[in-house]
């Protein structure tokens, strides 16, 4: 079966609870069912972000870290940001910053209306290989342990643990594969989302400051692929792709929408 998605197809199937017990053995009673697509992946989170960082390096980006934008001056092609006890110069600038774009948007004449929102995650004890492949909430990482969540929470700033949230992730785990009774959860956190109020991404270039840009959304990971491919040519080009524009923050700008 296909569908469409934006302008690209992609597959998917919908399968019932005996195709999906072949294909993910030790599945409990309790799934009746799931939609299943190959396009779907994990990602070790800090594998990638050494990664990340490491290719940024080798890029000659600089990496100035555990600090804050203090002020910034702003002017079409110009950008002075102090950073650190110093300055930063350049004709463009782009704004990706998480939760904190809310506030540094409007310095650069845009919008980010962006909130937090908290998830939890529960981490097991490492089992020998049982899942073969991801599924949206429980995973096993390539060293074996079994990555159990997530939640949404609407909370603010505060990322402390909820026992009672952590109780949901591990009911709800044991139902989808009851094995998992039987392994210790050696950690767990919580972290904050950055969401739009729709939960999709914003991606905008200013108006008023010709060659500042904002990229704005909960899971870079997922959407690496359009930032790469269509974001950061849209920021060489200095000009918003098309492709985007549908993710401008004016969708949030009912007057200006119409």
């Amino acid at each position: 079966m296909r569908t469409q998605s934006g302008n690209f197809g992609f597959e998917y199937r919908m399968l019932d609870h005996h195709e999906l017990a072949e294909m993910l053995p030790g599945l409990g009673p309790s799934v009746i069912g799931a939609s299943w697509t190959p396009y779907d992946g994990h990602a070790n989170p800090l594998n990638l972000l050494h990664a990340l960082h490491k290719g940024f390096v080798e890029q000659r980006g600089i990496y100035i870290p555990n600090t804050t934008v203090g002020t910034a001056k702003v002017a079409p092609g110009d950008f002075r940001l102090a950073v650190g006890g110093g300055e930063i110069g350049a004709p463009k600038v782009v704004l990706a910053a998480g939760l904190g774009n809310a506030t540094l948007a409007p310095l650069f004449g845009l919008t980010a209306p962006v909130r937090p929102q908290r998830g939890q995650i529960l981490v097991t004890e490492r089992a020998q290989r049982v899942l073969s492949m991801p599924t949206t909430t429980i995973r096993q990482t390539v060293e074996g342990g079994i990555m159990l969540g997530d939640s949404q929470e609407d909370v603010g700033f505060d990322t402390s643990q909820k026992s009672a949230v952590m109780q949901m992730i591990a009911r709800r785990a044991v139902l989808s594969f009851p094995w998992l009774r039987d392994l210790q959860i050696v950690r767990a956190w919580a972290a904050l989302r950055v969401m739009p109020p729709d939960g999709l991404p914003i991606y905008d270039q200013s108006e008023r400051y010709t060659g500042a840009f904002t990229a704005n959304c909960h899971s870079g990971v997922t959407l690496a692929g359009a930032h790469a491919n269509l974001f950061a040519p849209m920021v060489a080009a200095g000009a918003l792709d098309p492709a985007l524009e549908l993710f401008s923050a004016k969708r949030f700008d009912v007057p200006a929408a119409a």
